[in-house]
């Protein structure tokens, strides 16, 4: 595979409009604000959830706690684990957590152009002890590759 000189991949861009940083710094600036499982958190998740059409949905605080609780759901009903398919070049918390929860990550390689998992390096790698897929991404690119 011969690849492309030069290749750049943009970073992720600053998408935090002036307007929400002024509500943001109005509500902080409250006698005694609360910054965690609020009201307007719980009012977030139940439109959220009517949005998505499921019953409920949990906010938390950052994307490794993401990772952690939906691989700690998986355990559920995996309770004697099994092999999760991961990429190499991603976020440490996505394979610890599936490492905490009991499951075995296997690695498949990237795709040098998109830093996505390679989509035939994955299909070969699904398996009777495949339980998921882990679809993580770097810098914004987030699928797999023709």
């Amino acid at each position: 595979m011969k690849l492309k000189k030069n290749i750049r991949f943009p970073l992720m861009r600053n998408n935090i409009l002036r307007s929400d940083l002024d509500q943001i710094i109005k509500y902080l600036k409250k006698k005694d604000p609360i910054l965690t499982n609020g009201k307007k958190v719980r009012e977030f998740e139940e439109k959220w959830s009517k949005w998505l059409g499921v019953k409920y949905s949990v906010f938390v605080n950052s994307g490794s706690s993401a990772n952690l609780l939906s691989i700690a759901i998986l355990k559920t009903k995996f309770p004697d684990g099994g092999e999760v398919i991961v990429p190499p070049l991603t976020w440490v918390s996505d394979i610890s957590s599936v490492i905490q929860n009991g499951f075995k990550p296997v690695f498949v390689d990237i795709d040098p152009h998109t830093l996505a998992m390679d989509t035939k390096q994955v299909l070969s790698k699904i398996n009777k002890n495949t339980k998921c897929i882990f679809l993580t991404h770097v810098q914004g690119f987030n699928r797999l590759t023709d």
